[in-house]
């Protein structure tokens, strides 16, 4: 049986705890939910979404978001220990995926994971094509 989304999240959470990664950049963050897990982890969430109706609901559960796209990220090189963004490849252009996970990089420390799901056609599962990249070290 192939893990889940939420085995994909726990995942991810364990692996940032184990490094001692204390801050995550959620994209494509929608209303918080997982957001919510991050910081009951202990772990610092920032999330963007280019939704401002989802910013309203992730701010109203107290998370830290703001409106941004992954083409363009409003943060400076290095801003982040670790990156959730496995909705960020979905429903975009497969031509347009290397500016994304190139600017998910840039706002990465260096070695930091990057979580990411590379969309398969005819697979709306959106767990499906899950990995980790490293930020450049």
């Amino acid at each position: 049986m192939a893990p889940t989304r939420t085995d994909e999240l726990s995942g991810f959470i364990a692996l940032l705890k184990a490094e001692g990664r204390r801050g995550v950049l959620g994209l494509d963050c929608g209303p918080g939910a997982e957001g919510l897990l991050f910081v009951r982890s202990g772990i610092h969430f920032t999330g963007v979404d280019s939704s401002e109706e989802n910013i309203h609901a992730a701010r109203a559960r107290g998370l830290s978001a703001s409106v941004a796209t992954g083409r363009a990220l409003p943060f400076a090189d290095a801003a982040f220990a670790a990156v959730w963004a496995v909705d960020a490849l979905a429903g975009l252009p497969r031509q347009a995926w290397d500016d994304v996970v190139r600017e998910l990089k840039r706002v990465a420390e260096p070695g930091a994971p990057v979580a990411v799901a590379l969309p398969e056609p005819g697979h709306p599962d959106l767990g499906r094509g899950f990995t980790v990249l490293r930020a450049p070290a």
